[in-house]
């Protein structure tokens, strides 16, 4: 699956893409939890363990799907999801997506969750869950726009670096 939309193209995701999508991902921490330019992608802890080999080695599982944007061969934004193994719940994927600060509003994340999208529905899958923050108004759009709907709400869902809490919306769509 290759897409093209300006100068953005969007594949699965392989081994060797790792180095890549650190470099994406990095470009969101700025390693002051409290200034944070991405609080909702953003994990300090994830950066200590991460590498481009343990991501490469993720790459590799055939328990989901990674789709990233690419900008040449600079990756501007990626999107995965996961499936369950569990029989009764193997229909169903989690997804989230995430893109780099300086390619954010333009359409990418939607881009990479409609080839997500389509990438499921080959799969024969027929749910995809998400999370969201209740303040990630970016995210909620994207979603929204996509055809999630909003089943529910967590309270202190998530926990961010800087050790505060967040609500999180609890997101599904069926395919």
């Amino acid at each position: 699956m290759l897409i093209f939309y300006m100068n953005i193209s969007i594949r699965k995701a392989a081994p060797g893409d790792g180095f890549a999508i650190m470099d994406c991902m990095n470009e969101s921490c700025d390693n002051n939890c409290k200034e944070c330019i991405n609080r909702y992608a953003c994990n300090n802890k994830f950066f200590l363990i991460a590498n481009p080999e343990l991501i490469d080695t993720k790459l590799a599982m055939k328990n989901g799907s990674t789709l990233i944007a690419l900008d040449g061969k600079k990756v501007a934004g990626l999107c995965i999801y996961i499936t369950h193994k569990f029989s009764k719940t193997q229909h169903r994927a989690e997804c989230g997506w995430f893109v780099r600060k300086s390619y954010m509003n333009k359409g990418i994340a939607t881009m990479l969750v409609e080839a997500l999208i389509k990438d499921a529905k080959k799969r024969k899958l027929k749910r995809l869950d998400a999370e969201s923050s209740v303040n990630n108004m970016a995210s909620l759009r994207v979603a929204e726009k996509l055809g999630f709907k909003i089943e529910g709400k967590k309270e202190k869902g998530l926990l961010l670096d800087n050790g505060k809490y967040e609500d999180v919306y609890i997101l599904g769509k069926l395919l």
